[in-house]
């Protein structure tokens, strides 16, 4: 297929595609329920770059070898959303990176699914549902390697449910907004969440990361919450459950399934803030 196509009011929705080895495959704007579905791609770098998408679906794409290559600036993902993505809808995704081709080092972020900013008046509402996103690499240099499985920036709200993600340079969930996980399975990131909101969340496990499974961003002079009904901790019990920084968080978990040695707060954490477990079982 082409490298690239360009969506306008009149382009047919997206059914049944095979794309292979290229940097950019969709760049639309201003269309209100298009449909992306049925796509295999291979060795590819982004797949789609969509802006004011309204009421858009994107179901059953299938990334193998997602890897930019190397001179690309579009990085490495399924897709990045900008700007009146309002009840927008995400299921039935795969996303395999290769980690021997990361991304090139450059000063921007990207994700398999990465929700990235917004109108003014956006409510900004969506789903992700069923996927599985592993190896999204950034090349190590100048700037920070900032590769997420997913990041959803502020004014979104939505749900994450039914899913895993596997090794990121960066978080494996780095949420601003109203945004609620349930039933998903992160390790291999650099920490397993990264929450920047007040939030509520369902069943999360996190398994071994390479810092903090949870760390709670602040805002100077404002205290908050955060809410994990149901957290499983796999890893390496000496890796701190909980970290707070740049203000206070309080961190309430409903029910905590670790190691009787589990660390809960880290050294350092943000002082005034807390970790508060109602229930603990040790497996």
């Amino acid at each position: 297929m082409p490298a690239e196509q360009v969506l306008n009011s009149g382009t047919a929705d997206v059914d049944g595609l095979c794309i292979e080895e290229a940097d950019l495959y969709m760049r639309g704007n201003g269309i209100s329920g298009y449909v992306v579905e049925d796509v295999d791609a291979r060795n590819f770098g982004l797949v789609v770059k969509l802006f004011n998408m309204p009421q858009l679906r994107v179901s059953r794409v299938k990334v193998t070898d997602g890897a930019s290559s190397g001179s690309s600036i579009y990085g490495i993902g399924i897709g990045h959303f900008t700007s009146y993505m309002t009840n927008v809808t995400f299921q039935d995704l795969i996303y395999r990176g290769d980690p021997d081709k990361p991304t090139r080092n450059i000063d921007d972020a990207w994700a398999a699914i990465a929700l990235r900013g917004r109108g003014a008046d956006d409510i900004g509402r969506f789903s992700i549902d069923r996927f599985d996103f592993q190896d999204l690499f950034m090349e190590a240099g100048t700037y920070f390697q900032n590769v997420d499985g997913i990041s959803t920036e502020r004014g979104y709200s939505g749900t994450i449910t039914n899913g895993r993600i596997r090794n990121a340079s960066d978080a494996c969930l780095d949420l601003k907004g109203d945004v609620s996980v349930n039933n998903v399975y992160v390790e291999g990131c650099y920490s397993g969440m990264k929450l920047w909101d007040d939030q509520d969340h369902g069943l999360v496990e996190i398994g071994p990361n390479r810092s903090f499974n949870v760390i709670g961003k602040g805002t100077a002079g404002t205290i908050r919450q955060i809410y994990i009904e149901t957290l499983i901790l796999s890893g390496d019990p000496d890796m701190p459950m909980f970290r707070a920084e740049d203000g206070i968080v309080h961190l309430t978990v409903g029910t905590l399934i670790a190691d009787p040695d589990q660390v809960l707060n880290a050294d350092g954490s943000y002082p005034g803030s807390s970790v508060t477990v109602n229930h603990r079982i040790n497996p």
